[in-house]
Protein backbone atom coordinates (compact mmCIF):
# COMPACT_ATOMS: atom_id res chain seq x y z
CA UNK A 1 0.00 0.00 0.00
CA UNK A 2 1.31 3.48 -1.09
CA UNK A 3 -1.17 5.98 0.24
CA UNK A 4 -4.55 4.81 -0.66
CA UNK A 5 -3.01 2.49 -4.52
CA UNK A 6 -2.56 -1.33 -3.48
CA UNK A 7 -0.50 -3.11 -5.84
CA UNK A 8 2.08 -5.80 -6.42
CA UNK A 9 5.87 -4.42 -5.79
CA UNK A 10 8.77 -5.57 -4.27
CA UNK A 11 9.14 -5.84 -0.96
CA UNK A 12 12.31 -4.34 0.86
CA UNK A 13 15.30 -6.91 1.23
CA UNK A 14 16.24 -6.80 4.78
CA UNK A 15 20.18 -8.69 5.55
CA UNK A 16 20.55 -12.10 7.09
CA UNK A 17 20.92 -10.35 10.35
CA UNK A 18 21.30 -12.46 13.29
CA UNK A 19 17.90 -12.43 15.57
CA UNK A 20 15.89 -13.09 12.40
CA UNK A 21 14.38 -15.80 10.24
CA UNK A 22 13.68 -15.94 6.72
CA UNK A 23 9.77 -17.79 6.13
CA UNK A 24 9.31 -19.23 2.51
CA UNK A 25 5.13 -18.17 2.74
CA UNK A 26 2.47 -21.17 2.40
CA UNK A 27 -0.43 -19.59 3.78
CA UNK A 28 -1.63 -15.81 4.59
CA UNK A 29 -4.97 -15.15 5.75
CA UNK A 30 -6.68 -11.29 5.10
CA UNK A 31 -7.63 -10.70 8.46
CA UNK A 32 -10.79 -8.61 8.87
CA UNK A 33 -8.93 -5.49 10.84
CA UNK A 34 -6.66 -5.30 7.63
CA UNK A 35 -9.79 -5.23 5.36
CA UNK A 36 -11.19 -1.88 5.63
CA UNK A 37 -7.60 -0.68 6.05
CA UNK A 38 -6.79 -2.02 2.52
CA UNK A 39 -9.58 0.36 0.54
CA UNK A 40 -9.60 4.55 0.13
CA UNK A 41 -12.66 5.34 2.54
CA UNK A 42 -10.21 4.41 5.56
CA UNK A 43 -9.99 7.52 7.71
CA UNK A 44 -7.15 6.12 10.12
CA UNK A 45 -3.55 6.05 9.42
CA UNK A 46 -1.76 3.62 7.94
CA UNK A 47 1.97 3.10 7.41
CA UNK A 48 3.35 4.15 3.67
CA UNK A 49 4.50 2.07 2.24
CA UNK A 50 2.40 -0.67 4.24
CA UNK A 51 3.31 -4.38 3.62
CA UNK A 52 0.08 -6.08 5.39
CA UNK A 53 -0.21 -9.75 6.44
CA UNK A 54 -0.25 -11.11 9.79
CA UNK A 55 -1.90 -14.22 9.76
CA UNK A 56 1.34 -16.08 8.18
CA UNK A 57 1.97 -19.71 8.08
CA UNK A 58 5.08 -20.97 6.29
CA UNK A 59 8.22 -23.06 6.53
CA UNK A 60 12.15 -21.77 7.60
CA UNK A 61 13.69 -21.59 4.83
CA UNK A 62 16.44 -23.05 5.67
CA UNK A 63 15.47 -26.07 7.35
CA UNK A 64 11.57 -26.54 5.63
CA UNK A 65 10.22 -26.85 9.33
CA UNK A 66 6.83 -25.31 9.38
CA UNK A 67 6.28 -22.45 11.51
CA UNK A 68 3.58 -19.51 12.21
CA UNK A 69 4.20 -16.32 13.01
CA UNK A 70 3.63 -14.55 16.24
CA UNK A 71 3.24 -10.32 15.21
CA UNK A 72 3.43 -9.24 18.59
CA UNK A 73 6.66 -7.52 19.25
CA UNK A 74 7.09 -5.63 22.18
CA UNK A 75 9.98 -3.80 23.91
CA UNK A 76 11.04 -6.13 26.62
CA UNK A 77 11.61 -3.36 29.06
CA UNK A 78 8.63 -1.70 29.92
CA UNK A 79 5.92 -2.77 32.90
CA UNK A 80 3.63 -3.69 30.11
CA UNK A 81 5.94 -6.52 28.56
CA UNK A 82 7.24 -7.18 32.21
CA UNK A 83 3.36 -8.33 33.20
CA UNK A 84 3.17 -9.91 30.28
CA UNK A 85 0.71 -7.18 28.23
CA UNK A 86 3.02 -7.11 25.34
CA UNK A 87 -0.62 -6.04 23.58
CA UNK A 88 -0.38 -2.70 25.44
CA UNK A 89 3.45 -1.91 24.73
CA UNK A 90 3.85 1.84 24.04
CA UNK A 91 6.82 0.88 21.56
CA UNK A 92 4.90 -2.13 20.21
CA UNK A 93 5.92 -3.41 16.50
CA UNK A 94 3.82 -5.53 14.75
CA UNK A 95 4.65 -7.72 11.34
CA UNK A 96 2.42 -6.63 8.94
CA UNK A 97 2.08 -3.11 10.55
CA UNK A 98 5.66 -1.73 11.15
CA UNK A 99 7.44 -4.48 9.85
CA UNK A 100 6.56 -5.84 6.54
CA UNK A 101 4.37 -8.96 6.62
CA UNK A 102 3.05 -12.56 5.04
CA UNK A 103 1.57 -11.29 1.74
CA UNK A 104 4.34 -11.65 0.31
CA UNK A 105 6.56 -14.93 -1.41
CA UNK A 106 8.81 -14.52 1.82
CA UNK A 107 9.11 -12.58 4.88
CA UNK A 108 12.19 -11.77 7.05
CA UNK A 109 11.07 -11.61 11.00
CA UNK A 110 12.30 -11.68 14.29
CA UNK A 111 13.31 -15.28 15.10
CA UNK A 112 11.57 -14.81 18.47
CA UNK A 113 8.43 -14.31 16.47
CA UNK A 114 8.65 -17.95 15.23
CA UNK A 115 6.68 -20.83 16.34
CA UNK A 116 6.68 -24.15 15.32
CA UNK A 117 3.59 -25.33 14.23
CA UNK A 118 2.03 -28.27 16.16
CA UNK A 119 0.27 -31.14 14.65
CA UNK A 120 -2.83 -29.81 12.99
CA UNK A 121 -4.95 -31.87 10.45
CA UNK A 122 -4.29 -29.20 8.11
CA UNK A 123 -1.40 -27.05 8.21
CA UNK A 124 -3.63 -24.30 7.28
CA UNK A 125 -5.28 -24.29 10.13
CA UNK A 126 -1.92 -22.45 11.81
CA UNK A 127 -3.35 -18.95 9.97
CA UNK A 128 -6.50 -18.95 12.84
CA UNK A 129 -3.41 -18.67 15.40
CA UNK A 130 -4.04 -15.13 15.60
CA UNK A 131 -7.99 -15.11 15.68
CA UNK A 132 -7.87 -17.71 18.32
CA UNK A 133 -5.41 -16.04 20.14
CA UNK A 134 -8.04 -12.61 20.35
CA UNK A 135 -10.68 -15.31 21.49
CA UNK A 136 -8.88 -17.05 23.82
CA UNK A 137 -7.87 -13.76 25.44
CA UNK A 138 -11.37 -12.26 25.58
CA UNK A 139 -12.48 -15.35 27.23
CA UNK A 140 -9.51 -15.51 29.24
CA UNK A 141 -9.54 -11.81 30.50
CA UNK A 142 -13.09 -10.24 29.71
CA UNK A 143 -15.03 -12.63 31.17
CA UNK A 144 -13.65 -13.84 34.44
CA UNK A 145 -16.85 -14.70 36.11
CA UNK A 146 -18.73 -18.07 36.46
CA UNK A 147 -20.08 -18.87 33.10
CA UNK A 148 -23.82 -18.51 32.42
CA UNK A 149 -25.53 -17.45 29.40
CA UNK A 150 -23.03 -15.72 26.77
CA UNK A 151 -24.18 -13.54 23.49
CA UNK A 152 -21.85 -13.07 20.76
CA UNK A 153 -22.19 -10.62 17.79
CA UNK A 154 -20.06 -11.15 14.72
CA UNK A 155 -19.56 -13.72 11.60
CA UNK A 156 -16.16 -13.77 11.22
CA UNK A 157 -13.28 -15.91 12.11
CA UNK A 158 -12.71 -14.32 15.70
CA UNK A 159 -16.73 -14.66 16.40
CA UNK A 160 -16.11 -18.26 15.23
CA UNK A 161 -13.32 -19.05 17.53
CA UNK A 162 -14.48 -17.49 20.71
CA UNK A 163 -17.53 -19.32 20.29
CA UNK A 164 -15.48 -22.42 20.47
CA UNK A 165 -13.14 -21.08 23.16
CA UNK A 166 -16.26 -19.63 25.38
CA UNK A 167 -17.77 -23.43 25.20
CA UNK A 168 -14.58 -24.59 26.31
CA UNK A 169 -14.82 -22.50 29.46
CA UNK A 170 -18.49 -23.46 30.71
CA UNK A 171 -20.35 -20.68 28.81
CA UNK A 172 -24.11 -21.41 27.09
CA UNK A 173 -22.92 -19.60 23.83
CA UNK A 174 -25.85 -17.88 21.47
CA UNK A 175 -24.42 -16.06 18.04
CA UNK A 176 -26.37 -13.84 16.08
CA UNK A 177 -26.25 -13.36 12.31
CA UNK A 178 -27.78 -10.58 10.57
CA UNK A 179 -29.06 -12.86 7.40
CA UNK A 180 -30.75 -15.80 6.84
CA UNK A 181 -27.16 -16.70 4.52
CA UNK A 182 -25.04 -15.76 7.02
CA UNK A 183 -27.02 -17.70 9.64
CA UNK A 184 -26.59 -20.75 7.67
CA UNK A 185 -23.19 -20.49 7.25
CA UNK A 186 -22.32 -20.31 10.72
CA UNK A 187 -24.86 -22.88 11.42
CA UNK A 188 -22.47 -25.17 9.20
CA UNK A 189 -19.22 -23.60 10.34
CA UNK A 190 -20.25 -24.79 13.95
CA UNK A 191 -21.80 -27.75 13.27
CA UNK A 192 -19.87 -29.76 15.75
CA UNK A 193 -19.50 -26.97 18.29
CA UNK A 194 -22.72 -26.91 20.79
CA UNK A 195 -23.96 -23.12 20.01
CA UNK A 196 -27.66 -21.50 19.44
CA UNK A 197 -27.38 -19.52 16.06
CA UNK A 198 -29.90 -16.96 15.64
CA UNK A 199 -30.78 -14.27 12.97
CA UNK A 200 -30.72 -10.64 14.19
CA UNK A 201 -31.86 -10.44 17.92
CA UNK A 202 -30.35 -12.18 20.69
CA UNK A 203 -32.10 -13.59 23.93
CA UNK A 204 -31.06 -11.97 27.28
CA UNK A 205 -27.65 -12.65 28.29
CA UNK A 206 -25.13 -12.18 31.38
CA UNK A 207 -22.57 -11.37 29.08
CA UNK A 208 -21.91 -10.74 25.46
CA UNK A 209 -19.25 -10.24 23.09
CA UNK A 210 -18.71 -8.04 20.39
CA UNK A 211 -16.75 -9.42 17.72
CA UNK A 212 -18.53 -7.87 14.99
CA UNK A 213 -16.55 -5.53 11.93
CA UNK A 214 -16.08 -2.34 13.61
CA UNK A 215 -17.57 -0.15 10.96
CA UNK A 216 -20.46 1.08 12.97
CA UNK A 217 -21.67 1.16 16.35
CA UNK A 218 -24.82 -0.80 15.61
CA UNK A 219 -23.30 -4.01 17.03
CA UNK A 220 -22.33 -2.30 20.21
CA UNK A 221 -26.03 -0.97 20.52
CA UNK A 222 -27.01 -4.59 19.77
CA UNK A 223 -24.91 -6.02 22.41
CA UNK A 224 -25.61 -3.18 25.46
CA UNK A 225 -29.46 -4.11 24.75
CA UNK A 226 -29.25 -7.24 25.29
CA UNK A 227 -26.82 -7.77 28.47
CA UNK A 228 -28.59 -8.05 31.66
CA UNK A 229 -28.47 -5.06 33.92
CA UNK A 230 -25.32 -5.47 35.92
CA UNK A 231 -23.76 -7.62 33.13
CA UNK A 232 -21.23 -7.40 31.00
CA UNK A 233 -19.90 -6.64 27.32
CA UNK A 234 -16.60 -7.62 26.21
CA UNK A 235 -15.36 -6.00 22.97
CA UNK A 236 -13.17 -7.32 20.84
CA UNK A 237 -13.10 -5.53 17.98
CA UNK A 238 -10.80 -2.21 16.99
CA UNK A 239 -13.39 0.12 15.97
CA UNK A 240 -12.94 2.70 13.24
CA UNK A 241 -11.49 5.85 14.33
CA UNK A 242 -14.84 7.59 13.20
CA UNK A 243 -16.85 5.36 14.81
CA UNK A 244 -18.88 7.23 17.95
CA UNK A 245 -21.37 5.80 20.38
CA UNK A 246 -25.18 6.92 19.71
CA UNK A 247 -26.52 5.56 22.50
CA UNK A 248 -27.04 7.60 25.70
CA UNK A 249 -24.32 6.64 28.49
CA UNK A 250 -26.58 7.51 31.26
CA UNK A 251 -28.41 4.14 30.52
CA UNK A 252 -25.27 1.98 30.62
CA UNK A 253 -23.86 3.55 33.87
CA UNK A 254 -27.52 3.48 35.17
CA UNK A 255 -27.71 -0.39 34.33
CA UNK A 256 -24.42 -0.93 35.82
CA UNK A 257 -23.02 -2.72 32.75
CA UNK A 258 -19.50 -3.45 32.80
CA UNK A 259 -18.07 -2.48 29.47
CA UNK A 260 -14.47 -3.94 28.95
CA UNK A 261 -12.15 -3.96 25.76
CA UNK A 262 -10.00 -7.28 24.66
CA UNK A 263 -7.98 -6.11 22.67
CA UNK A 264 -5.47 -8.10 21.09
CA UNK A 265 -3.76 -10.62 23.24
CA UNK A 266 -0.93 -11.28 26.26
CA UNK A 267 1.10 -13.51 27.61
CA UNK A 268 0.30 -12.72 31.22
CA UNK A 269 -0.79 -14.81 34.21
CA UNK A 270 1.37 -17.84 33.54
CA UNK A 271 -0.64 -17.92 29.73
CA UNK A 272 0.58 -17.29 26.37
CA UNK A 273 -2.58 -16.54 23.84
CA UNK A 274 -1.08 -17.30 20.90
CA UNK A 275 1.41 -20.33 21.68
CA UNK A 276 -1.98 -22.03 23.81
CA UNK A 277 -4.35 -20.74 21.30
CA UNK A 278 -2.26 -22.90 18.52
CA UNK A 279 -2.74 -26.06 20.94
CA UNK A 280 -6.24 -25.63 20.71
CA UNK A 281 -5.88 -25.43 17.08
CA UNK A 282 -4.63 -29.14 17.16
CA UNK A 283 -8.26 -30.24 18.28
CA UNK A 284 -9.52 -28.22 15.30
CA UNK A 285 -12.77 -30.03 14.08
CA UNK A 286 -15.37 -29.02 11.11
CA UNK A 287 -15.13 -25.27 12.23
CA UNK A 288 -11.25 -24.85 11.06
CA UNK A 289 -12.05 -26.81 7.97
CA UNK A 290 -14.40 -24.25 7.23
CA UNK A 291 -12.63 -21.49 8.07
CA UNK A 292 -9.75 -22.18 5.90
CA UNK A 293 -11.74 -23.62 3.14
CA UNK A 294 -11.97 -20.48 0.98
CA UNK A 295 -7.77 -20.51 -0.46
CA UNK A 296 -6.80 -18.02 -3.43
CA UNK A 297 -3.84 -18.13 -5.38
CA UNK A 298 -1.52 -15.46 -3.72
CA UNK A 299 -1.62 -13.45 -7.08
CA UNK A 300 -5.74 -13.28 -6.46
CA UNK A 301 -5.55 -10.98 -3.68
CA UNK A 302 -7.81 -8.53 -5.85
CA UNK A 303 -11.15 -11.33 -6.18
CA UNK A 304 -10.21 -12.19 -2.58
CA UNK A 305 -10.83 -8.64 -1.26
CA UNK A 306 -13.89 -8.87 -3.91
CA UNK A 307 -15.50 -11.68 -2.75
CA UNK A 308 -14.90 -10.54 0.91
CA UNK A 309 -16.95 -6.99 0.20
CA UNK A 310 -19.82 -9.40 -1.91
CA UNK A 311 -23.39 -10.64 -0.48
CA UNK A 312 -23.95 -12.46 2.49
CA UNK A 313 -24.48 -15.59 0.14
CA UNK A 314 -21.26 -15.24 -1.38
CA UNK A 315 -18.66 -13.89 0.86
CA UNK A 316 -16.64 -16.35 2.63
CA UNK A 317 -16.06 -16.55 6.59
CA UNK A 318 -12.46 -15.64 5.88
CA UNK A 319 -10.10 -15.82 3.14
CA UNK A 320 -6.73 -17.32 2.91
CA UNK A 321 -3.47 -16.46 -0.13
CA UNK A 322 -1.22 -19.27 -0.94
CA UNK A 323 1.56 -19.47 -2.21
CA UNK A 324 2.96 -22.64 -3.95
CA UNK A 325 6.11 -24.26 -2.75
Amino acid sequence: MHGSSLRLAAAPRSSDTDGTTLISVRYAGLCGSDLPKLYPSWRGPVPSPWFPGHEIVGTVARTVDWVCVDPLIGCRSCGACADGHVHLCQRLRRVGWDLPGGLAEAVRVPSSSVVRLPALRDPAHGVLADAMAVALHGVRCGLPMRPRRLGLIGTGAVAVCTAVCAVRAGWDVHITARSVERRDQLGQALGDVPVTVHQGTLPPCDAVVDAASGQDDAPLRQALSCVRDGGTVVVQTAYAPQVALSLPLRDVFRRSITVRGSYSYCRANGGDDFRDALTLLTGGGAWADRLTQDRYPFLDLLRALSDLRGTDRHRPLKALLTVDS
